[in-house]
């Protein structure tokens, strides 16, 4: 009977849609890694999460990743906003991301920084999949820093948390 049960509960464990722990974002946050370039659907959302968290809009999240994006966490610090977004099963480049990160002041202003935070468990994958990658971005996007701003970009590891970042305060 056990082996029946077993046996069943493999067969329409198959047969279910992939889930989001199947789901990789790498088509969504193509370019971001290389020098802090977006998608359309990924801009789009950070644009909506700019406005939803400023009380100026709604939260957009794109088609076919609605389930892969949790509920945004919204808290003052200081003169900014420090906004997350879990991330539900995701993967870039095979690393399995934990959130979102963003550093916003509340008006519309200069700070404007962004993180992909990884799972922690995940930080030699991490460091492999992206330091290379990162250090590539960063001379692109010092290039590209016709203002003077200083923007930064690139893998880190904060407090032992694997991250990939793009600050591009003015």
């Amino acid at each position: 009977m056990i082996g029946k049960i077993a046996l069943t509960a493999a067969l329409l464990g198959s047969a279910l849609p992939a889930t989001a722990a199947d789901r990789s974002l790498d088509a969504l946050f193509k370019g971001l890694d290389d020098a802090c370039e977006y998608t359309e659907p990924f801009g789009n959302m950070f644009q909506s999460i700019y406005a939803f968290a400023r009380k100026e809009g709604q939260l957009m999240r794109p088609k076919g990743y609605e389930d892969v994006f949790g509920e945004l966490s919204i808290k003052p610090v200081d003169e900014y906003l420090h906004i997350t977004m879990p991330v539900i099963g995701g993967t870039w480049r095979g690393v399995p991301v934990k959130e979102i990160e963003i550093l916003i002041t509340p008006l519309e202003s200069g700070l404007s920084a962004h993180a992909i935070i990884f799972e922690t468990k995940a930080l030699k994958k991490a460091e492999a999949a992206f330091k290379k990658r990162g250090l590539a971005a960063q001379k692109k996007l010092a290039k590209q820093d016709d203002g003077g701003f200083g923007w930064q970009t690139g893998f880190f590891v904060r407090d032992g948390v694997p991250r990939y970042e793009c600050d591009l305060s003015t």
